[in-house]
C-alpha cells in the first residue's frame, strides 16, 4: 500500500502530526511532506485547522473512508497469499468483555483452534468504549462486546442471546420460591458490580420496567468480577444479577439457583464489532465460525 495512504490514515486516527509520526517511527516534517504530497496528487486539502485543533474536510472524510477499506483489501491480500501457500497461519487479536472473555470465547476456542491450530489468538478485556478505541488505534481486529453504543463508524452483528437473571445460593432461606414478584426485590440483599458494568446498566433498565429504581436495592457489597460475586454469593444469603452463561456450571452441580421474577425476562446481545468496511479475512473466519458454533 502506497506509505502516504499509510501515513494519511494515522493522522486522520489522531488529528494530530506528531502522534501520528511516533506511530509510523517518522519524523513529523516526514508525516507533513506526505500529507502535503497526497493534497497535490488528490488536488484537494484533506485537512483543516481552527487554532490548535486540526480536522479533516469533505475531502479528507472521503479519502479516509477509501484509504481503510484499501487497508484491509492489502491485509487480506497478505492473509489469501498465506492460506495459498497452505500454512493457514496468522494471529488475531481480539477485544471482550470480562463475560465473553470467561465463559463464552472459550467454548468457541477450543473449536476454532482444533480447525486451524496455526492461527494464534490474543485477547485483551475492556468494556464497549475501550474496545472500540482499541479498533480504531489498530490494537485489535475484532472486538466482541455486550451492548451496542451511538458510534457510527463501528458495525455491530448480533450473534449470542444471553439472560440476565437473578440468582442466590441454592438453600438460601430468604426466599423458598422459584418464582417472585419484581416488588419483593426491594427485601432482598445485594452483591453486584461496580458502577459502569455494562450488565449494571441493562439491569437498571430492566428494573425501571418493573417500576424499581437501582436506589431501591439494598446493595450491601461491591464487587469487581463475575467470580469474586459467585464465590460471596455461596458464603451468604445476598442475591445479584448475573448472566446465565457465567453461572452454567454452578446452577449444574447444584450451587447455585436461579429465582425468575414474575412477568420478567432481562436479555440482551452479545455482539461482534468493527470499524465499517471489510474486515480481514481471519477476523472475518474467526467471526464466521463463532457465529456457527452458537447456531448449533
Amino acid at each position: 500500500m502506497d506509505f502516504k495512504i499509510k501515513v494519511f490514515i494515522s493522522a486522520a486516527r489522531y488529528l494530530n502530526f506528531t502522534k501520528a509520526a511516533q506511530e509510523l517511527n517518522i519524523s513529523q516534517p516526514a508525516v507533513s511532506k506526505n500529507i502535503h504530497e497526497l493534497e497535490l496528487q488528490t488536488g484537494r486539502n484533506l485537512f483543516e485547522r481552527s487554532g490548535n485543533r486540526l480536522s479533516l474536510t469533505e475531502a479528507g472524510h472521503i479519502l479516509l473512508s477509501h484509504a481503510q477499506q484499501l487497508s484491509v483489501v492489502y491485509q487480506q491480500l497478505n492473509e489469501s497469499l498465506e492460506f495459498l501457500e497452505g500454512r493457514n497461519a496468522g494471529e488475531i487479536r481480539l477485544g471482550a468483555s470480562t463475560t465473553l472473555s470467561h465463559y463464552i470465547i472459550p467454548q468457541i476456542l477450543v473449536d476454532f483452534h482444533s480447525a486451524l491450530p496455526n492461527i494464534k489468538i490474543k485477547i485483551l478485556h475492556g468494556n464497549s468504549r475501550q474496545i472500540e478505541e482499541w479498533l480504531l488505534d489498530k490494537t485489535i481486529d475484532l472486538g466482541i462486546v455486550e451492548g451496542l453504543t451511538d458510534n457510527i463508524t463501528m458495525k455491530y452483528e448480533s450473534f449470542l442471546e444471553d439472560e440476565i437473571v437473578l440468582v442466590t445460593r441454592t438453600g438460601n432461606p430468604k426466599v423458598g420460591e422459584d418464582v417472585i414478584k419484581p416488588a419483593l426485590l426491594k427485601d432482598l440483599e445485594f452483591v453486584l458490580r461496580e458502577q459502569g458494568s455494562g450488565t449494571n446498566e441493562i439491569i437498571r433498565k430492566a428494573l425501571v420496567r418493573m417500576g424499581i429504581a437501582w436506589q431501591d436495592l439494598n446493595v450491601k457489597v461491591i464487587l469487581a468480577s463475575t467470580e469474586s460475586i459467585k464465590s460471596f454469593l455461596l458464603k451468604t444469603d445476598c442475591f445479584s444479577f448475573l448472566s446465565v452463561h457465567a453461572i452454567a456450571r454452578e446452577v449444574s452441580n447444584g450451587e447455585l439457583r436461579i429465582i425468575e421474577l414474575d412477568g420478567f425476562e432481562i436479555m440482551r446481545d452479545f455482539y461482534f464489532v468493527h470499524p465499517q468496511g471489510i474486515i480481514g479475512r481471519i477476523p472475518d473466519t474467526f467471526r464466521r465460525f463463532a457465529i456457527r458454533r452458537f447456531s448449533r
